[in-house]
């Protein structure tokens, strides 16, 4: 999260603090949400010609007659404002003919709208009541924005009614047809950053898109952070492919051996990315971002408004969710066809999570996994600390997971990253179909959750009731793959798990498997170790991990991001400094080859200070 404690801020705002006038009262135009999928302007004598204006206007983020913002937008001239701003879209190399006109009583600056690539410096500056004519050619294929500002500050510090001020701006390679769906994210804030409201296309769930696909469609999202904050945008249920990515000015378009696949991607502000993917399992899924205070009911809107219960979450399919949530549904190809559970057929894994509380104890939740297959350490009730035991499965084999809830509240479980069927991805009211919708796990009651790993890899078991005290409370744990005919080794195979608790009597700290100062780990010279590393804080898009010995950085090698394997080019070793962010997992290969210690530092910008995880390399045989 880009300003620290701003979800502890969020969490105790004052009515007073958000109120608006009433819409009737309002001269102001009425802002409309801008789909992205009709590009505004027009070709005139072979030019393209856009006229855009800069106004005023009123913006209803949920549905109209409800909470509502006055701010700036774009519109193109003789049409509503639009949030986002009205979409550009031109084939490579068109010649752009465009007006400006600042209707705004005070001076607005204006980036984007120049030939790509470009400068991004280079800006339009608009006196109140100025326009003025641009002309230039569009460029390079790829992904970009516009945007605007009031204040003269860069967009990751805008605030306020200018935080609107944004389009998307697509340059389509010549002689393509344009198929896909564009997604611009932003993020309204007050002037003191203290609240906040989360908008995908000008609308925050549960009235953003919901959008409609057919097993076996190839699908292409391109998305623009035009927010003053990074994202993880996190799909559900399926992998995508990373094409391509882009910081506003500049497009690189990825080629075969480039392209990486996951299903949680980090975008900052300004930066673009586009994504491929084909779903092969018909459902309602969800694609969102990870961090939490940006998928939660902007307090902005309803800020008396109690959580709400199971029954209504489920009834509404909200999921207790707002912000950058879309919804997603895949139909089958035949009508007819099941879009629910999968039939067992052979006897399956069957494994239990048992979820039990500990009031006015640390953790208030535990975890607790009984698996008749192993003796394991792991499966047994671990020593307290805010991290459920590791779930290991085998690809390919057939499991069943009984999740128990021995607790006084709701809750459910999300498989992120496994390929599974909809109504096992545990989105209570939201994930399955029409037919049979996902329940919540009431107190005393069972879900089960049936898979059957596609693939090997490094995933993350969490709740997905969305109640911050869960996931601050130790309601997740690693979730290993392993190829068949494998066992898994913990004295070769380490795995680090990134989290922010409640961890009494010194409050929320960020935390490395479970606990704010990890013990040290004894590992041995000449061995090869993998290190998982999994990032399932709340807000930490921005997590940095990194290894050093006697002070200076080591070498190790990327091998899988987010349980996919890395292309070939980019398994390569290199300095041990990585990014992971919300949602993400991330394995590298790393040996020493000499005797004395290392150092692991973890660090985050909402918490001063680095954890350090202490490693000692002894002699081995």
């Amino acid at each position: 999260m880009g300003h620290p404690g701003r979800f502890a801020v969020m969490s105790v705002l004052l009515l007073a603090a958000t109120l608006v006038r009433p819409a009737e009262n309002s001269s102001l135009p009425v802002a409309t949400a801008n789909d992205n999928r009709t590009a505004a302007g027009k070709i005139n004598n072979k030019k393209f010609e856009l006229h855009l204006e800069i106004r005023e206007a009123t913006w209803y983020p949920e549905d109209e007659g409800g909470g509502h913002r006055d701010v700036y937008a774009f519109a193109e001239a003789g049409h509503q404002p639009q949030i986002s701003g009205p979409l550009i879209r031109v084939p490579e190399g068109t010649e752009i003919q465009a007006f400006l006109r600042n209707v705004l009583p005070i001076e607005v600056k204006v980036y984007g709208l120049h030939s790509h690539p470009g400068d991004a410096q280079e800006s339009v500056m608009l006196a109140a009541g100025e326009t003025r004519e641009l002309k230039f050619v569009a460029g390079e294929a790829g992904t970009y924005l516009y945007w605007a500002t009031t204040s003269g500050k860069p967009i990751k510090d805008r605030k306020g009614p200018e935080t609107t001020l944004s389009g998307a701006f697509v340059v389509d390679p010549r002689g393509t047809n344009a198929h896909d769906e564009v997604f611009v994210v932003g993020l309204w804030s007050d002037a003191a950053f203290s609240q906040q409201i989360a908008w995908i296309n000008g609308k925050s769930w549960p009235f953003t898109s919901h959008l409609s696909f057919t097993v076996g469609e190839n699908i292409r999202w391109r998305v623009i952070n035009a927010s003053f904050e990074p994202h993880a945008m996190h799909l559900h249920g399926f992998f995508f492919t990373v094409a391509g990515v882009g910081d506003g000015e500049h497009y690189q378009q990825f080629s075969d051996n480039q392209k990486r696949q996951a299903v949680t991607e980090q975008i900052d502000p300004g930066h673009t990315f586009e994504m491929t993917w084909v779903p092969e399992r018909a459902g309602n899924w969800l694609f969102h971002c990870h961090m939490l205070v940006h998928m939660s009911v902007p307090e902005a809107l309803h800020p008396k408004e109690a959580k709400p219960v199971a029954h209504e979450m489920e009834q509404s399919g909200s999921a207790g969710m707002g912000g950058l949530v879309i919804g997603v549904t895949v139909l089958p190809r035949e009508m007819s066809a099941p879009t629910s559970a999968v039939a067992i057929t052979t006897a399956p894994r069957k494994l239990q999570l048992l979820i039990s509380e500990n009031p006015d104890k640390i953790p208030l939740y535990q975890l607790e996994l009984n698996d008749p297959t192993s003796s394991a350490e792991s499966s047994k009730k671990h020593a307290p600390r805010l991290l459920g035991p590791p779930i290991v499965l085998t690809r390919g084999e057939q499991t069943e997971i009984e999740v128990k809830n021995l607790t006084t509240n709701p809750t459910a479980i999300h498989w992120h990253g496994i390929e599974l069927e909809s109504f096992y991805d545990g989105v209570p009211g939201w994930t399955g179909s029409g037919q049979q919708t996902t329940p919540a796990i009431a107190p005393g009651a069972s879900f089960v959750a049936r898979m059957t790993p596609p693939r090997a890899g490094t995933f993350i078991y969490h709740t997905h009731w969305h109640d911050d005290l869960q996931l601050m409370n130790g309601l997740y744990g690693p979730l290993i793959v392993l190829e068949p005919g494998q066992t898994f080794d913990p004295e070769h195979d380490k795995v680090f798990v990134f989290s922010t608790g409640r961890y009494a009597p010194l409050g929320l700290m960020m935390l490395v498997n479970g606990v704010p100062e990890p013990d040290p780990v004894e590992l041995k010279t000449g061995t090869r170790y993998r290190l998982r590393f999994i990032n399932i804080t709340t807000n930490e898009s921005d997590l940095r991990v990194s290894f050093t010995s006697d002070e200076l950085p080591v070498q190790w090698k990327l091998l899988a991001r987010d349980g996919a394997d890395l292309p070939q080019l980019s398994r390569t070793f290199s300095a041990a400094n990585l990014a992971l962010t919300v949602g993400s997992t991330c394995d590298v290969e790393y040996q020493s080859d000499r005797e004395g210690y290392a150092e692991m530092q973890v660090s985050a910008r909402s918490f001063e200070g680095l954890i350090m995880q202490p490693f000692n390399f002894v002699a081995g045989k």
